[in-house]
């Protein structure tokens, strides 16, 4: 018993853990989307090799150290380089270097680098985050248009219950003999359109729950269900802001604005870097070296041996005689004593003036104006760009509070209309005829005031997006 209980325990929370996992509020679907766009994550790549070139271009800065290590086989008649000496014997030379070099002066190149890296970091994190904006704001409105379709598909139910209320209703008057018979017929074609209406709405609805789990890169095929809020009426009579301020706002807040602004000052930066290739360069360098050859050898010397070389030729019984030292051994010099005995060091400076290069440096830094140019337009098109969208966002947003006050108006106008002939056909005195067209307006003028009440929801939050303000339902 107690094994079937926790059985039954586990696989109820199992579950409804699983039927919780299924279930996507906006938050969630921001969360996941911005975590796992493939497109992101391509641009935060895009951070980290700025990253990296910045770090470079600071490290540029310090000295550079190199050791190189050489060894050298010589077969045959050759030079050994630690005696300076013809040998026809097999030598082995081993050479080692420390060799380094520091930049002092270069035109403040390498200052201009690191700014110039800076700002393109800095650009390219602006860029990722008018990436998320953009992928946030396609998902509140594919997130939407599900609550939307959703609306739409309840509104088309409930059209559906008050026809097939009505066809029962017609059925007991001609019963009672009140109506014609004819007169079922009508409700049941309306009744065929309600239903069609709900196919309808319910393949709209499984199109923008397929284009919402695009947009967080799903399978088709993933369980999935939207959690519904409680979006009450927009409130119409709240003043929308005029788009001159919001777009006053936006210059201050939008990404895009402020990566075009950053890339005006990596072009200026760069005219910077392309004057300085017409300065002097000033490098100091120094390097420590030593070696080994397996033709060093140490000798050892006896005691002076006098030879006769010749006769005096006034005095032949007097010899002429030179003293010359005996070799009594000789050996290969240690290793690490050659190292110490061949040991040298140096050190220097080098200063490059530019004079001629053929029109290189000119050339570098008209194309650096150039693109300097380039990118303050861009900054410009970006801003205009951004005041048309807030202007044409404003205006819709106008638009559709208008339309969703309109369609309020009628919605009640036409409900109490409905209710008077509602009643006049449960006395008899009106005809099927002019109780589905009663129900056809009406249902119309719901369906339209749903539509009007979300496009004017989206149209509020575009604005509250260009606005600075946080998006949420």
């Amino acid at each position: 018993m107690r094994l079937t209980a926790a059985t039954l325990y586990f696989f109820c929370t199992s579950l409804i853990a699983e039927a919780q996992d299924n279930r996507w509020d906006l938050q969630r679907c921001i969360n996941y989307a911005v975590e796992n766009n493939l497109q992101l994550k391509v641009s935060l790549l895009n951070i980290e090799a700025n990253e990296v070139a910045l770090l470079q271009s600071k490290m540029a800065r310090l000295p550079n150290l190199n050791l190189n290590v050489n060894q050298q086989w010589n077969q045959g008649r050759s030079i050994d380089f630690f005696t300076n000496q013809f040998t026809n014997q097999s030598v082995a030379n081993f050479n080692a270097g420390l060799n380094t070099s520091v930049t002092v002066f270069n035109g403040f190149r390498l200052n201009n680098t690191i700014k110039q890296n800076a700002a393109a970091l800095e650009a390219s994190r602006l860029d990722v985050a008018q990436a998320k904006n953009d992928l946030i704001l396609n998902i509140i409105s594919a997130y939407l248009q599900i609550l939307f379709n959703k609306e739409l598909l309840e509104v088309a139910r409930t059209q559906l219950a008050n026809t097939e209320e009505q066809l029962t209703r017609t059925m007991n008057l001609i019963k009672a003999g009140s109506l014609a018979e004819a007169s079922q017929y009508d409700v049941i074609s309306q009744k065929a359109n309600d239903e069609n209406r709900i196919t309808i709405a319910e393949n709209n609805l499984d199109i923008a729950i397929v284009r919402l789990k695009l947009l967080l890169q799903l399978p088709v095929e993933t369980p999935f269900e939207v959690v519904v809020p409680t979006l009450p009426d927009p409130e119409v009579s709240d003043v929308i802001m005029p788009a001159a301020e919001i777009f006053a706002i936006a210059q201050g807040t939008q990404p895009n604005v402020m990566s075009a602004d950053k890339n005006i000052e990596v072009a200026r930066y760069g005219i910077d870097l392309a004057r300085s290739n017409a300065m002097p360069t000033l490098s100091i360098f120094g390097s420590l070296l030593s070696g080994t050859s397996s033709q060093t050898r140490t000798n050892t010397f006896g005691m002076p041996v006098a030879t006769v070389i010749g006769f005096l030729t006034d005095n032949p019984t007097q010899t002429v005689s030179t003293i010359q030292n005996r070799v009594i051994s000789s050996e290969r010099t240690p290793y690490f004593e050659q190292l110490q005995n061949n040991f040298r060091n140096s050190i220097g400076f080098q200063v490059q003036i530019p004079i001629f290069n053929r029109y290189q440096v000119r050339a570098g830094i008209a194309n650096a104006k150039i693109q300097y140019n380039r990118s303050v337009l861009q900054s410009q098109v970006v801003r205009n760009q951004l005041r048309q969208t807030i202007e044409q966002a404003y205006a819709d947003a106008k638009a559709a509070q208008k339309q969703f006050i309109a369609n309020k108006t009628r919605v009640k106008s036409l409900e109490e209309s409905f209710r008077v002939v509602d009643q006049r056909f449960a006395a008899g005195a009106a005809n099927s005829l002019d109780y589905a067209l009663a129900r056809n307006n009406l249902n119309i003028a719901q369906s339209d005031l749903v539509r009007s009440k979300f496009d004017y929801i989206f149209r509020l939050k575009i604005l509250d997006f260009y606005a600075g303000k946080e998006l949420k339902l």
